[in-house]
């Protein structure tokens, strides 16, 4: 290669190339970067759920990525993130993360409430998922002193059915 052709290559990286070659992977960084932020959230939002008190919470057990691999939850997941990020923007604070406790616990009573944009059986889910998944993980099953049906002899009180 010569010299001349080599400064022309060098140019072109430099100054225009530069341009468009960013302009080509930044899309990527920015759907890993969304991606991070709604794994962040949904981890957020299964510790809102599931705090622990006394026992791990959710997103210490990773609970909240079983339910990011669910392929059928993927456009939920976008759109219940995007209207929680929405109304916490209405709140002054830059997306749901950026709530305080408190005000993450009333979207999340606001999500359970509403009938728009299809927020509530996105949340409905979530808590179905996250619980289900929580409920038997391990460290919490072993927290509880539960071992097996409440009654195996059955009722033995109330040998009559009631009146």
């Amino acid at each position: 290669m010569k010299r001349r052709q080599f400064l022309a290559f060098l140019g072109f990286f430099l100054f225009g190339g530069t341009t468009a070659f960013w302009r080509l992977l930044k899309p990527s960084w920015r759907a890993e970067a969304g991606e991070e932020h709604v794994t962040r959230s949904v981890a957020a939002l299964a510790d809102v759920m599931f705090p622990g008190d006394g026992v791990p919470r959710a997103s210490e057990l990773g609970i909240h990525r079983r339910v990011l691999e669910m392929a059928e939850l993927q456009t939920s997941i976008a759109n219940g993130i995007a209207w929680l990020d929405q109304r916490a923007a209405r709140q002054g604070a830059a997306d749901f993360l950026g709530l305080d406790e408190a005000r993450k616990l009333a979207a999340l009573d606001a999500a359970f409430a509403s009938r728009d944009d299809g927020i509530q059986p996105f949340v409905l889910a979530l808590r179905f998922h996250l619980g289900t998944a929580y409920y038997a993980a391990s460290p919490i099953k072993s927290a509880f002193a539960y071992t097996g049906p409440p009654q195996p002899e059955g009722f033995l009180d109330f040998q009559e059915p009631p009146a």
